[in-house]
């Protein structure tokens, strides 16, 4: 359990990596959340109902939302990783997680890993996220 969740936190910081910068177009998906908690429970439900596109557009690298290339890589890199995600307590448990709060300073906030309940072990990790353009977004830091 806790290798596959290391393997889906490799696979976001991989493919984020490599996301192309400065690309207009937006994902299908609605992008990005309201709230910074709001944003990692849509992460984690998303990676239970195994849908990439979703989890890729609650993701921003430098400074800007996943898009057209980078949102492409995204998709393809956690979708190579969700393939192998098939424990049906683990997405049960994805897709009803909860976020309990966030500690917001501006346009930055870290959502704890204390603060993340309901998710198979290894899914709790201290989550950095940045306001962009009113929306709240995990950030790739990469």
């Amino acid at each position: 359990m806790r290798l596959r969740a290391l393997a889906v936190s490799a696979a976001l910081a991989m493919v984020v990596a490599v996301a192309v910068a400065g690309c207009s177009s937006t994902p299908d998906a609605a992008a990005g959340s309201a709230s910074p908690t709001e944003a990692v429970a849509a992460f984690m439900h998303a990676l239970g109902e195994k849908n990439s596109a979703a989890a890729c557009a609650r993701v921003s690298t430098g400074g800007q939302p996943l898009t057209n290339a980078g949102f492409d890589q995204c998709k393809e890199g956690l979708e190579k990783v969700l393939a192998d995600l098939d424990d049906p307590n683990e997405i049960a448990q994805l897709k009803t997680a909860s976020v309990t709060g966030a500690t917001v300073n501006g346009d930055k906030a870290t959502v704890s890993k204390t603060q993340i309940t309901n998710v198979p072990d290894g899914y709790q990790n201290d989550i950095d996220l940045v306001k962009l353009n009113g929306r709240w977004y995990i950030d790739s830091k990469q």
